[in-house]
């Protein structure tokens, strides 16, 4: 008699409730961005058309090497400082830009994950601030060895005389900005089991230009070549693979 009551006590019950997902308007998130070139910070404002588009601008800075930088040392010295040798500016670029994003798989009412290619054009900044050395003299009456903090000089400057970095702090005052562009395009994947909340993953490439063309009409009207390094041949474009990781402030309203 138990057995015949039992399939109905289990078909009675009712069925598990999803909590309802809404449309929130607004978006921020800030985070590290990591690139095969460098690393830095971006943070973005959002704002949602509808359930599949969203249009954001965001602001990054992030450092930028010369793909030819080498890290060397003196190895004539046991406490030598490292150094990149030819490098004759260290660069820094705030880029800002206008984006969209499309949402290409939404997580389900459960939780799961958000799938959305993304796409970005903007301003990029490069700040370049002179490299400085701690270059080694001998003195003639002890023949004994110090060092003088100069700015490097790649004619007067080589491996045998150069003892290590400076501070990287010296050589703000001489600072120098150039003006280019950027492209970014990537695919986000938001990962958050609140709706509320963004935990994601941002992964693509990403283009800042720094020389548009050699014509004559154009000439250096938006950049040129960055003086990153003094003897390789520098560039004018920087490609790198980037992924932006946002952990901790990410938030919808």
């Amino acid at each position: 008699m138990l057995l015949f009551f039992i399939p109905y006590f289990v078909f009675s019950q009712e069925p598990l409730k999803r909590t309802k997902k809404i449309l929130y308007k607004h978006e921020r998130n800030f985070g590290v961005n990591v690139h095969s070139l460098g690393w830095g910070v971006h943070g973005r404002r959002v704002w949602n058309e509808n359930v599949k588009w969203q249009h954001f601008l965001e602001l990054d800075i992030v450092s930028m090497k010369h793909p030819k930088q080498v890290k060397t040392i003196n190895t004539f010295f046991s406490d030598s400082k490292g150094y990149d040798y030819g490098k004759q500016n260290s660069t820094f670029l705030l880029r800002s830009g206008f984006g969209k994003q499309l949402i290409l798989f939404d997580k389900p009412d459960f939780g799961g994950i958000m799938v959305s290619a993304v796409g970005v054009v903007g301003v990029s900044l490069a700040f370049l601030k002179p490299v400085y050395l701690e270059i080694l003299y001998a003195d003639d009456i002890t023949n004994e060895f110090y060092v003088e903090t100069e700015k490097y000089n790649p004619v007067e400057h080589s491996p045998y005389n150069i003892y290590g970095r400076a501070s990287y702090f010296k050589g703000f005052d001489e600072m120098q900005l150039q003006v280019g562009s950027y492209l970014k395009a990537g695919f986000s994947f938001e990962f958050s089991k609140k709706d509320d909340v963004i935990r994601s993953i941002e992964a693509g490439v990403s283009l800042d230009a720094f020389k548009i063309g050699n014509n004559d009409i154009v000439g250096d009207a938006l950049g040129k070549e960055l003086p990153v390094m003094a003897i390789t041949k520098n560039k004018k474009t920087f490609l790198s693979f980037y992924i932006n990781m946002n952990f901790f402030f990410g938030k919808k309203w």
